[in-house]
């Protein structure tokens, strides 16, 4: 009797090892133990979050294919949540993720993100120091793709007034060379009584190097702050956590007369 040809399923099945077969020592859980998680690859992270692979896919596989497709975790942390689960939905090679391994990577990513949120001391100390701003912004500023736009509303001290401690988004997606209108964002700065403002925009590319349209505009609202009498004090671009310089001062460089 001929044998049963066998299904393209079970053929991927038996052509994809699994999980229990590889040696201990290239276990990702092992690895982290034995090592710390700082030598591990970042699909090796993923695939300790997801635990279990999909049909025809170990979960080394499938982490691999989830990282490779987004172009890193960074790339993947930048969608939204409903976007994210929509975009996975339509790749095919994906289509086995349910919403069990992507409420793992939601979960995951946002422990990231509020590893940068700022403490209450912080949002109580006075921002003289790009560095703080920077630390102040990368929760929010990290998990965009495209440049936005925040004020931090200042008390006299030069700390965030009490009354709105968070930065207050201006505008998000908009091109490198558009201008801020000056009373979009000097608004809630007469709503909240604020004595000052530090402009923030983030580089998603990590470069912080500021533009000439940066320079120009920068220049545009401290004029206008100083018919205002609420004095801009400093342009902080803020770049990556993981790139060096994170954070970029027009004031601290003196590229704009403040």
């Amino acid at each position: 009797m001929a044998k049963k040809k066998p299904q393209p399923q079970e053929d991927a099945k038996a052509l994809t090892p699994r999980m229990k077969d590889l040696p201990k020592e290239m276990m990702p859980r092992e690895r982290l133990l034995k090592f710390g998680g700082e030598v591990l690859e970042d699909y090796e992270l993923l695939a300790i979050l997801l635990r279990t692979g999909i049909p025809g896919c170990n979960v080394m596989e499938l982490a691999k294919r989830l990282v490779d497709h987004f172009g890193g975790i960074q790339k993947m942390a930048q969608y939204p949540t409903k976007e994210l689960y929509a975009h996975i939905r339509t790749v095919p090679e994906l289509l086995g993720i349910g919403e069990s391994k992507l409420i793992s990577i939601l979960t995951a990513i946002e422990i990231g993100a509020r590893i940068y949120a700022p403490t209450p001391k912080q949002l109580k100390k006075a921002l003289t120091e790009p560095e703080d701003v920077a630390r102040l912004m990368f929760s929010q500023s990290t998990r965009l793709a495209r440049e936005a736009f925040w004020a931090i509303l200042l008390d006299r001290r030069l700390a965030p007034i009490r009354d709105y401690p968070e930065p207050v988004e201006i505008t998000r997606g908009i091109g490198s060379n558009t201008i801020i209108s000056p009373h979009v964002l000097f608004r809630p700065a007469v709503m909240f009584d604020a004595q000052a403002i530090i402009l923030v925009h983030n580089h998603p590319s990590g470069n912080v190097e500021p533009s000439t349209e940066d320079i120009v505009t920068t220049q545009v609202l401290i004029e206008a702050g100083r018919q205002l009498r609420i004095p801009l004090f400093d342009h902080v671009i803020v770049g990556r956590p993981d790139v060096s310089p994170f954070c970029y001062s027009l004031r601290k460089h003196e590229r704009c007369v403040f």
